[in-house]
């Protein structure tokens, strides 16, 4: 295992991660700071997921041909510019405006870091490599999302932005210890003709079309049930700010020691009948959370959200990145980042809706449909690799 490696991409993918999870501990605050809906908050998802996508689409697409690194720095230098713009923010147009454009780093760490795991390390340990990065996605709410929460209820929120854009310059710093890459020498036009080529394959294959269902499944699942659980414990509970951000922490602990146990065992037994298995707890525990009273019976079903959302990560995403050659990965991780991303997008804004007209109830049972979708797909359309070597 190259621990550098594993440790630089965790740091990448845990900045874009705990800015993104933060918005839902921010929430109650946003809305009554700026004088907005609900609904209209969610807007600042929405436009953080479009911006990411368009980012995923042109990091991915050139990472092939120019490698994965500079894109990876030059989206953390720019991620520190536009965190601080949003803690300047003084109105919702401009607070907006900021979060697309972090969205636009976000978009490009996601993309690169995993690619550039996937292309690093071999199908036979990638499940427990990816495993360890993207325990990022549980860490954010040990540490990021409290400490931001924290620091808002002390300071205000745009204080938390501030504290993200100085987390993203350390970052910047140490990810400057990156290896560097083989770069592909194919002159421009075939580089053009290769990325053409390789889109066209992607759309008109069973498995990866499938895959890019499952992407924005996954994420507009994930992202719809959470984004929403702040607004519905501080209506609900009547909890503040910083009890949702010790919630979320909960939740992050308990996601931060099963995500690399389910990369270990997919290597072990298979990273698609672990990701099955994963996804049918997470669609059960989604749809039972706001069915239970504030107490101990609600954070213990929240854990077992967390644990089906933690088992599934490295498996899952160790499992896509081998359905294309290592020359195409790129590519085909920002097409399936981009359908995550608008699968965030569209979970976000129907999210918002849902939660207004109807109550939490929908929002969880929409989200407990798609993530329920993940593990039908994944049964019925993917396969399992086999004897995949490492790249590099």
């Amino acid at each position: 295992m190259d621990w550098l490696v594993i440790a630089n991409l965790f740091l990448l993918l845990f900045l874009g991660l705990a800015d993104n999870q933060m918005i839902a501990a921010l929430l109650p605050s946003l809305v009554s700071s700026l004088g907005i809906s609900l609904s209209t908050a969610g807007l600042l998802v929405v436009a953080y997921s479009v911006a990411a996508a368009v980012a995923a689409f042109f990091s991915g697409t050139l990472s092939d041909h120019y490698g994965r690194r500079r894109f990876l720095l030059a989206g953390v230098m720019f991620f520190a510019v536009a965190s601080w713009g949003a803690s300047q923010s003084r109105t919702f147009v401009e607070l907006l405006l900021a979060r697309a454009l972090t969205g636009l780093a976000a978009g490009t760490l996601s993309t690169c870091s995993i690619t550039f795991a996937a292309d690093w390390f071999a199908y036979t340990v990638r499940g427990r490599a990816i495993g360890l990065i993207s325990s990022a996605y549980f860490a954010a709410p040990i540490l990021g999302v409290p400490i931001a929460a924290q620091v808002a209820d002390r300071f205000g929120w745009r204080q938390a932005f501030l504290f993200f854009a100085v987390l993203a310059v350390a970052t910047a710093l140490v990810s400057l210890s990156l290896p560097k890459e083989r770069l592909d020498p194919l002159p421009s036009t075939a580089k053009l003709r290769s990325a053409v080529e390789a889109f066209r394959s992607f759309l008109s294959r069973r498995d990866t079309v499938a895959a890019l269902a499952i992407a924005f499944l996954v994420s507009g699942g994930l992202v719809g049930f959470l984004t929403y659980i702040g607004q519905w414990l501080n209506s609900s509970f009547d909890l503040p700010t910083r009890t949702i951000g010790w919630v979320f922490m909960l939740g992050g602990v308990v996601a931060v020691g099963s995500a690399p146990l389910g990369g270990i065992l997919s290597d072990r037994w298979g990273k698609r009948g672990i990701s099955i298995a994963s996804n049918i707890l997470l669609a059960i525990a989604v749809a039972f959370v706001p069915f239970f009273p504030w107490g101990l019976g609600l954070l213990v079903v929240f854990g077992f959200a967390s644990l089906g959302a933690a088992f599934r990560q490295g498996p899952l995403t160790a499992l896509m990145t081998e359905l294309v050659p290592a020359a195409q990965r790129g590519s085909f991780i920002a097409l399936r980042n981009i359908s995550s991303q608008l699968g965030i997008g569209v979970a976000a804004y129907a999210g918002g809706v849902l939660f207004q007209q109807y109550g939490y109830v929908a929002v969880t049972s929409l989200c407990a449909v798609m993530t329920a979708v993940v593990a039908i797909l994944l049964g019925t359309h993917i396969v399992e690799p086999g004897g995949a070597e490492g790249r590099l």
